[in-house]
Order: C-alpha cells, then structure tokens, then sequence
C-alpha cells in the first residue's frame, strides 16, 4: 500500500483528487489535511511515502512547509500542485527540494496517480528492502550580524513559524560576542553589520567561525561585492526581495546539511584512519607473533632433524656396542671359561681312566682336589665376568659399595686408580637412579682408560637439597676428572664418532638428568652431571631394604 498525503484548502479541488485516486490507483492510500501546520504534524508522525503540496495554504506557504522538512532532514519526496502557472513555481519547488511541480490547470494534473506510483517505484529503487533515512530532530543556532531592529524581528517570527529548528541569535556587532560563546553553525551577515562594511565583517567571521557556513544577505544588488563575498568564503548571496525569506531558510538548510554531511566525512575519516592505524598495528603484531612462531617451528624442524640424525647414530652405535659386548663374552667363554672346563673335563676323565686301572684311594684324592680347585677358580671367574654386566653388590649393598667394587676391580684390570667420595642423601635411591649412576661411572673411567693416557681419576658423588622445583628440588651430583691429556670438545662431537661421550650423554638425559662436559688439551676432563632424586614409594622402599638386608 502506498501512503499519500494531500494538502490543499480547496474543497472541491480535493474531492476531484480523491475521486481520481479512488479509481485510478486503488493501492494508494491517501491522506487529505487542509493547512500547513497539520501537514508538517502529520508528517512529524512519518509513515507517509508521497507528499502532494499545494503552494498556496491559509497559514504556511507549501516552499516553507519545504524547508522544514529539509530542515527535519525528512526525505519523503514532494510534488508540488499550484494553480499559479508552472514554470516561475517549477525553479522555486525544484530548488527547495521537490521532486516535481504540477500546475492545477494542466492535464497534468489528471495524472497525478500514476505519478505517484512512478514517483514511489524510483523511491524504492532508490532505497530497496528499507524504509528512508530517519529524520533529522537536531536544532542548529544561526547567528545574525545586524545593526537595524526590523532585520532581526523578522527573521526571528519567520524562523519560528515555518523553521522552528533554526535557533537565530542577532547581535549588532561582532564585539558584542560573550567570552566562551556557544557555537553556531550558521551566519547570516545582515545589510549593516555594526560599523564595519559586509566584507570586512566577512573577514572577521571567518577567523571567528572557520567551520560555519556564512550567508552574505543584501537590500542591493552589487555583482563586485557578491563576487568578493564569495571569494572570502561565503557561502551564498541572497538579494532581500520578494520570497527572499524562504529562500534564505532554504539556502540555510542546504548548507547546514552540507556542513553537517562535510563533518560526518571528516569523522569517519578519522575513524577510518584510526582503524586503519589499529589494523596496520594488529597485523604488524600478528606479523610478528606467526614469524616467530615460524622460527620456533624451523627451530623445532631443525631440533628434530638433528635428534633424528642422532638417535639414527646411536642406534649404529648401541648396535656396535651390543655386537662388542658380545664378542667380548665369547672371547672371555673361548678363552677362559672354555679352557677350564677343558682342563675340568680332562681330570674327571683322568679319575675315571683311574678308577677303571685300580688306582688307590690317595691317588684319586689328589685328582679329585685339582678337580675342585679348577671347579672353584671357574667359577670364581664366571661369578666376575657377571659383575660387570650387571654388579649383584648394587642390588645387595647399594650405589657406594658397587662404586667402590668396581674401582678396585677397574684398578686390576687397567692399572688405572680411581678415587671414589661418596655422600649419599638419607632416603632411598631409586633403583633405575643407582644403576644410570653406576654405568655413567663406568663409562667415564672406561673412556679415561682408552684416552686420557693418565693413572689417576676422580668419582665423586654428593647430593644436593633444594626446598621446591624453584630451586631446583633435590638433586644427585656427579663428576669424575682426570689429569689426562683432554681434548677439543665441538671437534670431537662434530665427528659424531665418539661413542662412548654420546652413550654417556643418552644415558644421562633418559634418567632426567643434564650433564656437562669440560676438556682443554693438556689439561684433563671433567664431567659433572645432575640427576633429580624422585622420593622412593614406601612399599619400594621396604621392600628393597628387606631383600637387601635379610637375603642370606
């Protein structure tokens, strides 16, 4: 449904319009008053989608009803019906904001239905799926400069009637103007403002009201003055004659709406540069967390390639290991213990070759004694080659006495003396603890061994206490040094050779710990490495103190 609404006085000229839109445009709704202060009323309550507006009304003329609307910021479009002639209304109607002007006489003005519809089609098009921009409900304060007492009081009345949002301060000389004024955002600059001429007041506004638009109004006609009015930033010349007031509002309203829509761009300007500014920031921040991140992920890709590289090498390595510990054992059951049982294998047979000959009791004693002497040696030395795959003493007596067995053991069998300090925490240590300890140990005295070319090393064992993983919790020392002939450390990592440093640093890092490593060429090698002491479950605890201690 569209919603019309027709202001005209006459009578018979609105039963003719009814009648015309009652049979040629049954979807328009329409809506008759008869005088301009119940027309803007009724257009204040909004819902109205055409205004027809008769020029001539008892109380308000329809080019002021105009600028009030526009003044309201009200974009209903209006056509504008006089029985005044057409051409000399069309410029004032069409200037003041009308869409269209219609002369009551024409033949036009039988059509004004379908006008209507075709006005409301290009409305919708105009704003598609949604009603019209709000009106506007501010008032703006117009500032006159002017010395006459006529100038004022007319404006004064016209402004209330027919502009009522247009608040108008009349002062007769700029000096007149209080300390911390209220802004205005219009000037009129009357015939005779003060003492001074148009232009110089013009002059003096501007510095004063660099934002408001001015308008220049004068009794005469000057095209000079227009002209450097204009060129000193005036806004419009308005000549006072006849309709020169609703002129005036209208040219008012235009230009307020103009400063208004200039302010709006300048906020949003700002606003936009702001945002711009925010968003350059974010991304500039943003920028930087993903290049970081990038360079903890290339960190970790390069972290993970050379752990790769590394557990690949120590797999060769373990694998190495493994197949030496196993030639080792069976050169130790070929050499050794395959010898004894050897020998072992030829006295029983030597006792039996005996027996069978008669040989006297005496006789086979003294076989059966070397019998059990070579029986007692073998194992005696396989009771050792077991020690040193896993020492039974760290399980029976703990981590001192197995550090200090395989000393004295290390010691016949290289030469090499170590000494071994051992201070212990009273708490248990775990048993996984005491045996990466023991192995760190003897890898260490097993690389000095092969490398220092030195007699002497160092195994010192402490512990440290700390009251929270703040300070690091309790902790498990251990360092060994010799005097030994040292070494390039970045040289000998870099070769990715050294098996028995990288054997000793996974061992270390797999029980929790950290381990450093000190070696300068002629001046020895010392490692010290830190294991944190974990506290031993009761049930463990006991149980390990009772196999320990009760074991027979």
């Amino acid at each position: 449904m569209i919603r019309v609404l027709y202001t005209d006085d006459d009578p018979q000229i609105t039963a003719v319009v009814q009648t015309y839109f009652a049979h040629f445009a049954p979807e328009c709704a329409l809506e008759v008053v008869t005088d301009g202060r119940s027309c803007l009323a009724r257009m204040l309550r909004g819902g109205i989608d055409v205004l027809l507006l008769d020029l001539e009304l008892p109380d308000i003329n329809g080019l002021n009803i105009l600028s009030e609307l526009a003044s309201r910021g009200d974009s209903t479009p209006v056509v504008m019906v006089s029985a005044r002639g057409q051409t000399p209304l069309a410029v004032k109607a069409l200037r003041a904001g009308a869409v269209d002007c219609v002369d009551k006489a024409s033949p036009q003005f039988l059509e004004l239905p379908a006008l209507v519809k075709k006005i409301y089609a290009r409305q919708q098009e105009k704003f598609p799926g949604q009603r019209r921009p709000p009106a506007v409900t501010e008032s703006y304060r117009v500032l006159l400069l002017e010395d006459s007492e006529d100038l004022p009081l007319t404006l004064a009345d016209f402004f209330s009637r027919n502009a009522s949002r247009l608040l108008l301060t009349s002062i007769s000389r700029l000096d007149r103007l209080e300390p911390g004024h209220p802004r205005f955002d219009a000037v009129i600059l009357g015939p005779h403002p003060g003492e001074t001429g148009p232009l110089d007041a013009l002059r003096q506004l501007h510095s004063l009201f660099a934002d408001a638009p001015v308008i220049l109004l004068s009794a005469r006609n000057d095209g000079e003055t227009a002209v450097a009015a204009f060129k000193l930033g005036a806004q419009d010349y308005i000549l006072q004659q006849e309709g020169y007031l609703s002129e005036l509002v209208f040219s008012l309203n235009s230009l307020l709406r103009r400063a208004d829509t200039d302010r709006l761009n300048q906020r949003l300007s700002r606003e936009l540069a702001e945002l711009n500014h925010s968003l350059e920031a974010k991304v500039a921040s943003r920028t930087e967390e993903l290049q970081a991140e990038i360079a903890v992920r290339q960190k970790a890709e390069t972290a993970a390639a050379e752990h790769a590289v590394r557990l690949q090498t120590l797999s060769k390595q373990l694998f190495k290991i493994q197949e030496d510990e196993r030639r080792a054992i069976a050169r130790e059951l070929h050499d050794q213990v395959g010898q004894m049982l050897t020998g072992l294998k030829f006295q029983l047979e030597a006792m039996v070759r005996a027996t069978d000959a008669g040989a006297q009791p005496a006789d086979l004693r003294e076989k059966l004694v070397e019998s059990l002497t070579l029986g007692t040696e073998l194992m005696g030395h396989v009771r050792e080659l077991t020690q040193q795959f896993r020492p039974r003493i760290l399980d029976d007596l703990g981590l001192r006495a197995a550090l200090e067995w395989h000393a004295r053991l290390f010691q016949r069998q290289t030469g090499l003396t170590a000494t071994v300090e051992v201070s212990l925490p009273d708490q248990a240590l775990p048993i996984e603890l005491q045996i990466a300890v023991f192995r760190v140990v003897q890898e260490a005295l097993t690389n000095i061994a092969r490398h220092a070319g030195c007699s002497e090393a160092s195994v010192t064992v402490t512990h440290a206490s700390g009251a929270g993983p703040a300070e690091g919790g309790a902790r498990l020392l251990v360092e060994i040094t010799d005097r030994g002939r040292g070494f390039d450390l970045e040289t000998v990592l870099a070769s990715r050779n050294s098996i028995g440093l990288t054997s000793l640093t996974e061992r270390v890092t797999l029980a929790g710990g950290t381990v450093e490593i000190f070696s300068r060429l002629g001046q020895g090698t010392r490692i010290h490495a830190e294991f944190p002491i974990e506290p031993v479950p009761e049930a463990r605890a006991g149980l390990e103190i009772s196999a320990s201690g009760v074991r027979p």
